[in-house]
């Protein structure tokens, strides 16, 4: 049977969220039904509204406790917590070879608006809407899910923490250990201290890096950022970035990774990366850029990566996140700010402001 739920409906781009009734399908066979007790905001959620007609309901950081569970489930059981993370397909060649964060089928099942075979899954007023965001559409008191996007998780933890990790925490601390491999040896140059930079930095922490280097126009998420793990940060708005990072590091790092989506934090890096170092990119530049002359980075032999969901694979990572989370190695509760769900939009303006560094409404 179909399922009623309290979503946060978009009716246009960039528009504000309106709590309305919306009718979830009804259950295929590898799919359950999730009450959510809490959901991550992520700038994504706003920035590729573009990519589904409207109306829409979207959010794809949620965690919550299965409900019902169609006749092929055997991963989890009604009454289990769950983290809802990244889709993927299972069955391309992508995902065979163990990358599903990268799966051949990603990009319809994150922003395509329905299941991978072109079916809805959200009705609002009798007519079917886009929903399927990330497979679970997850700024809503209910979800429906594909059992291969939930990892079982413990009891014991506040919502709002495990709804950090499966996009910004995940993305942020991945792209240090698990996309870039960061060691010891290594200096490392965070652009941008959000919530995924701020992850990133704390990644880097753990990795013994040195230098840590912070990039970011907010003082404050800069002094977090120190306090976080930094060994130093700098102000890309009232210093030379490039000539601070030189000193810094004694002439480059032979790492770096952007999560600002600002080009001129390429013109940062560029210059900043040693020759044979890898520039981890995992948000999409505000517009077409090598960070300066393409000789720059050529001459150096420099690598770009781009970083799709810090190339982690959600069940063997997100356990991982929990443990360094509980030894105190990797402190979310330090970005974390919540919200009622009747004031997502308020959580949404929060983030834009840089006021919280990771929103999380609570259903």
């Amino acid at each position: 049977m179909s399922k009623k739920a309290t979503a946060a409906v978009v009716h246009e781009v960039g528009g504000p969220y309106t709590l309305e009734e919306i009718e979830l399908d009804d259950l295929r066979p590898d799919e359950v039904y999730v009450r959510l007790e809490a959901t991550g905001v992520c700038h994504t959620d706003a920035n590729m509204q573009v990519m589904v007609p409207m109306p829409a309901v979207v959010g794809h950081e949620g965690v919550g406790v299965v409900e019902e569970v169609g006749p092929a489930v055997d991963y989890v059981k009604p009454g289990d917590r769950v983290i809802l993370s990244w889709p993927a397909c299972g069955v391309c060649p992508t995902c065979l070879l163990g990358h599903r964060y990268i799966c051949d089928n990603a990009f319809q099942l994150l922003f395509g608006g329905k299941r991978l075979d072109g079916s809805p899954t959200i009705k609002l007023n009798g007519k079917w809407i886009s929903g399927a965001w990330f497979q679970q559409s997850s700024f809503a008191t209910n979800s429906l899910v594909p059992q291969n996007c939930l990892v079982k998780v413990d009891n014991d933890l506040p919502p709002e923490i495990l709804a950090a990790l499966p996009c910004g925490v995940m993305t942020g601390a991945g792209g240090i250990i698990s996309a870039l491999q960061v060691g010891p040896a290594d200096g490392v140059l965070i652009l941008g201290a959000g919530g995924v930079g701020q992850a990133a930095v704390m990644a880097a922490k753990m990795t013994g890096a040195h230098p840590i280097i912070a990039v970011e126009r907010n003082p404050e998420r800069l002094e977090l950022a120190l306090e976080l793990g930094a060994s130093h940060t700098v102000n890309a708005e009232t210093e030379d970035a490039v000539a601070r990072v030189l000193e810094i590091s004694g002439g480059g790092v032979r790492y770096a990774f952007d999560s600002s989506g600002a080009s001129a934090m390429w013109e940062v890096a560029a210059p900043a990366l040693l020759p044979g170092g890898v520039f981890g990119v995992c948000a999409a530049a505000n517009k077409e850029t090598l960070g300066g002359s393409p000789h720059i980075m050529l001459s150096k032999g420099n690598r770009i990566q781009f970083i799709m969901g810090g190339n982690a694979v959600p069940r063997v990572f997100i356990p991982k996140l929990i443990e360094w989370y509980k030894q105190g190695r990797l402190p979310v509760d330090r970005i974390v700010g919540t919200f009622p769900f009747s004031e997502i939009n308020e959580a949404f303006a929060s983030s834009h402001k840089g006021e919280t560094v990771k929103p999380v409404v609570l259903m």
